[in-house]
């Protein structure tokens, strides 16, 4: 059986690479379940629990928890002053 020849393919040519696209960041929410409100804050989802069951951090719904976001910057930054 006779062999096949070798096809040889044009040399590649460089594409320049596409211009970077900038992507947006997200917005940041105006509120947060608890899970989300634990990502955002660095504190854990039980101890953001407590906080509300000692009315330290208010809530907009019971259950599930809604948290605004300018009540746990609040929460976040009074928990950062006592511990400086």
């Amino acid at each position: 059986m006779p062999q096949r020849k070798k096809k040889y393919l044009n040399p590649v040519v460089p594409i320049s690479a596409p211009a970077p696209v900038a992507i947006a960041p997200d917005p940041i929410p105006f509120a947060f379940d608890l899970k989300g409100a634990a990502r955002y804050s660095g504190f854990s989802v039980w101890a953001l629990r407590q906080a509300i069951y000692s009315k330290t951090l208010p809530v907009v719904n019971a259950k599930p928890y809604v948290i605004r976001r300018v009540d746990l910057e609040n929460f976040i930054n009074k928990r950062v002053g006592v511990a400086a």
